[in-house]
């Protein structure tokens, strides 16, 4: 379904998984995910977020059609907490971190940044 790299954690995205997207009057996008992530060395992350997705009615209609919108053309900012009992990363359980999208096409593939707040 998905992939994770990162310097320190690697993995795949799982089932269970859900993804909402709320249209706003304006016809921005509100989202509200939740995914499972099952790290290269078998350990279960639970990963939450919501995030705002704003872009002009032209850009709006070519994600609809199905076409790959970059950074370019569209804001998509998240603000992702993770969860896990496992002891090799329960610091993600004491992080905040925000991603910007890098790409996404609608129904298919969804590319992040993710930071770390510090």
């Amino acid at each position: 379904m998905g992939t994770v790299r990162g310097p320190k954690i690697n993995g795949t995205i799982v089932p269970p998984t859900g993804d909402w997207l709320i249209i706003m009057p304006d016809g921005s996008l509100r989202l509200d995910v939740r995914g499972t992530i099952k790290t290269d060395d078998g350990e279960i992350i639970l990963v939450t977020y919501s995030g705002a997705f704003a872009a002009s009615k032209e850009v709006m209609d070519r994600f609809n059609n199905g076409e790959v919108i970059t950074s370019k053309d569209a804001t998509l900012i998240t603000a992702p907490q993770f969860t896990t009992g496992s002891k090799k990363y329960e610091w993600l359980n004491h992080i905040q971190a925000v991603g910007k999208m890098v790409s996404v096409q609608h129904g298919v593939k969804i590319k992040y940044d993710l930071f770390i707040v510090r």
